[in-house]
């Protein structure tokens, strides 16, 4: 009996949300757990998309922090407030984005000194540790699983992005499903030269 992979595999209810630490974005995450230390009670959280910074974001502001989203979708006035209230009630201030503060469109010169003055913690490509932890966990959160030589495989093939491992992992599961196999290193190499 064959299976449909509907667009509905997604992620299971039960999903882990659990944050991957690896040298990738390890000093990144140590960052976040020395607000008290943050120049100006300020720090800018910049990162690939889906490189985990809402997880971060989610960490920190269970921390008692406040987060501001998609930074450089806000208003100057927002940015602005949200400075003054962590410098009045040193309450820390973090800013999250895809692109570095230099690369928003800033046109006050006052928010964008104050903003150059923050603590920039930047997460990085994922690194080989990195890519094996995501696959996994992103294939068990499916409901499969990959062999370890599979795994091998596609680390050392898979474009070095987090948008480009969870398309692997959703196109890995989908094809395990419409074929009814394993992940395994002949379904990986089809899926890479697909």
């Amino acid at each position: 009996m064959r299976q449909i992979a509907l667009p509905l595999d997604e992620l299971r209810g039960g999903a882990s949300s659990s944050l991957i630490i690896t040298p990738s974005n390890a000093t990144a995450f140590a960052g976040l757990g020395s607000a008290a230390s943050w120049p100006r009670h300020c720090a800018i959280l910049v990162g690939p998309a889906r490189s985990g910074k809402s997880l971060m974001a989610r960490y920190f502001g269970g921390q008692g922090g406040t987060v501001v989203d998609d930074a450089e979708t806000n208003a100057a006035e927002t940015l602005f407030n949200a400075w003054n209230r962590a410098q009045e009630s040193a309450v820390p201030l973090l800013l999250i984005s895809r692109w570095l503060p230099a690369d928003w469109n800033i046109a006050l010169p006052d928010l964008k000194s104050r903003l150059g003055s923050a603590l920039l913690l930047e997460i990085g490509a994922p690194d080989d540790e990195m890519i094996e932890q995501l696959l996994q966990k992103q294939l068990a959160d499916r409901g499969a699983a990959i062999t370890m030589d599979a795994l091998s495989y596609v680390k050392r093939r898979i474009e070095r992005s987090y948008a480009a491992i969870e398309s692997f992992a959703r196109a890995a599961n989908a094809m395990a499903l419409a074929e009814n196999a394993p992940v395994n290193l002949t379904l990986v190499k089809k899926v890479l030269d697909a």
